[in-house]
């Protein structure tokens, strides 16, 4: 395989289904190295399997994003697995529905840890390494939740629009040494975790309509009358990690078929 990236070493977590793979495969075509990270170990070997049987460089780790120590672990072996690291792609989250009044302290706090702190977690424990090397990249996944309002997503809102927050922030402290952080901001991408989420809210809401009829209502509330696909959000993570991209840093850019334009 030949591409932009030029056996740059990327760790991503949550490697193993929907956005994670999805990014990972793509990042690997373009020729780098991909760290694959994940909690579930059989799922984040099939997705360093379809790389390296595609021709492509790559490796995979089990590690919890709710756990510090492993997190470290998970850094220390990619650097020492590739001899350095280069980007890091923030994605493993959960999903999770409710209002503020129908969330429980218990569901908002295993949200948080997981789609907020473990990000978090992931790019303290690897920007030692970037700043010793005067050059890095992450990239975060957001949600167009950190950017309009959704009904019945306080946790997941919070934790997304905190990541954003991040973003600029962290990208404010660590441009002196060339390390270029920004976000992704997908909108509805047609994912098992999208469909967990809708069954849920489905579930709650004690709903007579299917998953995929909720699905086509929320596709028509789109200018492009269609939910987004995972290419369109790895073909954005390989953008950022590229040097097209290299005066880029602190954005947050939606990839929302123009929902954010209405």
């Amino acid at each position: 395989m030949t591409g932009r990236l030029n056996k740059k070493t990327i760790i991503v977590t949550g490697a193993g289904s929907g956005l994670g793979r999805a990014s990972a495969i793509k990042l690997a075509e373009e020729d780098a190295q991909v760290f694959c990270v994940d909690v579930n170990p059989e799922t984040v070997k099939e997705t360093s399997d379809i790389i390296t049987s595609r021709g492509g460089a790559a490796s995979h780790y089990q590690a919890d994003m709710c756990s510090e120590t492993e997190i470290i672990a998970m850094v220390t072996e990619a650097e020492k697995t590739y001899n350095g690291i280069d980007g890091l792609l923030a994605n493993a989250g959960i999903a999770g529905t409710g209002a503020a009044h129908e969330t429980s302290l218990e569901d908002w706090d295993r949200l948080i840890k997981v789609s907020l702190t473990g990000k978090w977690l992931c790019a303290k424990h690897v920007i030692p390494h970037f700043i010793a090397k005067k050059s890095g990249n992450i990239v975060f996944q957001s949600s167009i939740c950190a950017l309009n309002g959704f009904p019945k997503l306080v946790a997941y809102t919070a934790a997304k629009g905190a990541i954003a927050a991040i973003t600029r922030q962290m990208a404010s402290d660590y441009g002196e040494y060339n390390i270029r952080i920004n976000a992704i901001a997908p909108g509805t991408i047609e994912t098992e975790l999208v469909r967990e989420t809708y069954k849920q809210r489905l579930d709650d809401a004690k709903s007579d309509i299917t998953v995929d009829e909720s699905l086509s209502q929320t596709a028509n509330r789109y200018p492009l009358r269609r939910l987004g696909q995972e290419m369109d959000v790895s073909n954005m993570s390989v953008f950022l990690f590229s040097e097209e991209s290299n005066w880029m840093t602190g954005t947050v850019i939606p990839v929302d078929g123009g929902y954010t334009a209405k």
